[in-house]
């Protein structure tokens, strides 16, 4: 069966570190990506999420060099060399993987989110942030409660914010923009505090979740690394039933 546009688009969306800087990305572009962030999926339609357009390259070296520190810590002394060795073996050039390993260990893999144009940095930087009471209207008395009796409450938000940044993503990859998502900046309690606080996001009651830069890709998009094939991870039923469909 042939691809169609839409799964075609999606295959073919890449993460975009090195950007065009002498290309801005004009305002209307933004509007229409985050438009189409929101015809994400949500629980009762609540749509728990709200996007914040930076700009501003002070607040884009702040959050950026979060991601540094934070990448810096995590693989350069935190993961054993083995283990970061281990999860980019899918890169066959040994030149390449090195290179790889070196811009993870140094930090340097995030410079783009500080928007610097002599690092190929992102014009626009978007921070999702969720509603963490969110519960849905059926539950009305758990509101606010950060969930009760097994009730988990911003679950159900963080599954909905995430799938309104992928709907963002492919907008921009149809639009013939580049975008990357970011997270590493906002995984540790410390980094989602300082990020609001800089966002003056209403912390806790609204959390910073994911980062998306946005721009002009500077180079031609590459294949890209493996996917598992369907049938590797899909089973019919039950647990360890495989599922491939004949001709497959």
């Amino acid at each position: 069966m042939e691809d169609n546009e839409t799964i075609k688009s999606i295959k073919e969306r890449r993460a975009i570190r090195d950007y065009d800087t002498e290309r801005d990305v004009s305002d209307e572009l933004i509007y229409k990506i985050i438009e189409a962030g929101t015809y994400a999926p949500s629980a009762e339609n609540q749509q728990p999420w709200k996007v914040i357009v930076v700009r501003d390259k002070k607040i884009q070296k702040f959050i950026g060099q979060m991601a540094v520190d934070r990448t810096i810590l995590l693989f350069g002394r935190a993961t054993p060399r083995e283990e970061i060795e281990r999860r980019l073996s899918y890169i066959k050039s040994k030149a390449s993987r090195e290179r790889t390993i070196d811009i993870l260990l140094s930090g340097e893999r995030f410079e783009y989110i500080k928007g610097k144009p002599e690092s190929f940095g992102a014009p626009v930087l978007l921070v999702i942030a969720i509603d963490q009471t969110h519960v849905g209207n059926s539950q009305a008395t758990l509101r606010g409660t950060g969930g009760v009796y097994g009730w988990s409450s911003s679950r159900h938000a963080v599954i909905a914010g995430s799938m309104m940044l992928q709907n963002m993503t492919l907008a921009a990859s149809s639009l013939g923009l580049g975008s990357c998502v970011s997270s590493v900046q906002l995984d540790h309690f410390d980094d989602v505090g300082a990020v609001a606080e800089k966002l003056e996001i209403p912390f806790p009651h609204w959390v910073p979740i994911l980062c998306l830069t946005i721009g002009y890709p500077k180079y031609e998009r590459t294949l890209g690394p493996p996917r598992q094939p369907a049938h590797e991870i899909a089973f019919m039923n039950k647990w360890g039933k495989p599922f491939k469909p004949e001709g497959i």
